[in-house]
């Protein structure tokens, strides 16, 4: 029976000493060079090149997050951890952020009467570009009339994506002088473009006698107007402006 003790005690000592051996060999061989990777630098790479840039040496590329900035490279990595230059073992995850391919949207969110210089800060904070235009209206002066997008007014709820071009229509007390446009050689769409953007109105449209078709139409220009640089050059803003349009 001693015997058959010892020999089961033996038995045991022998498996500890194997399973110690192999810890240290397995410990031994992790703390050698050749398990360890140099993480390179991966800034400006596109996905698929990182994540083949970390394969080829044994690490591996998680997509941790997305940022956007307008000088992005949508879709390049701008971020990485740990940073180029470390020394890291065989199979470490290296964490990357990327540019967004697409612009995160904003809620316009600025309401009518809303103070004008506030309302443009919070646009421009928001990742909008603002440009302002007066309009006289003694009721909000100082205050926000509408926002517009390409045009036509927009809802305090509608969501446009960052880097997009609004226009915020305030009020002022009074009407001001600006400035007659030269208009003769432009399009009648030209031409109204130019009055709308100094706060003039277009008045009577007409046609000489040779404009005959809608052809005709498309492609006369100016060949007059009522109230020129110089005769006038400066009028109040809302005055209309009577054009004359014939062949070029």
């Amino acid at each position: 029976m001693l015997k058959s003790l010892a020999k089961h005690l033996s038995g045991i000592a022998l498996t500890w000493v194997v399973v110690l051996a192999g810890t240290l060999f397995l410990l031994r061989w992790y703390s050698q060079p050749s398990a360890q990777r140099e993480v390179p630098p991966l800034a400006g790479m596109a996905q698929t090149e990182a994540a083949d840039a970390l394969g080829a040496l044994g690490l591996e590329a998680v997509w941790q997050d997305s940022i956007y900035a307008p000088s992005g490279t949508p879709g390049a990595v701008v971020e990485q951890h740990p940073p180029a230059g470390s020394s890291v073992k065989v199979g470490r995850k290296v964490l990357l952020t990327t540019y967004r391919v697409t612009p995160p949207s904003e809620r316009v969110a600025i309401e009518e009467g809303q103070d004008a210089k506030l309302a443009e800060r919070i646009l421009t904070t928001r990742g909008f570009r603002v440009e302002v235009k007066e309009e006289p209206n003694k009721l909000l002066a100082g205050k926000v009339i509408r926002v517009e997008h390409q045009g036509g007014a927009v809802s305090e709820e509608a969501r446009y994506p960052k880097g997009t071009r609004l226009r915020l229509v305030v009020g002022v007390a009074g009407a001001k002088d600006v400035r007659v446009p030269w208009l003769v050689g432009l399009t009648l769409k030209d031409a109204a473009g130019i009055l709308a953007r100094r706060n003039l109105a277009l008045g009577h449209v007409g046609y000489a006698d040779d404009i005959t078709n809608a052809l005709d139409t498309s492609l006369a220009v100016v060949v007059s107007q009522d109230a020129s640089p110089a005769d006038l050059l400066y009028v109040r803003e809302g005055t209309a402006i009577d054009l004359y349009l014939g062949k070029h």
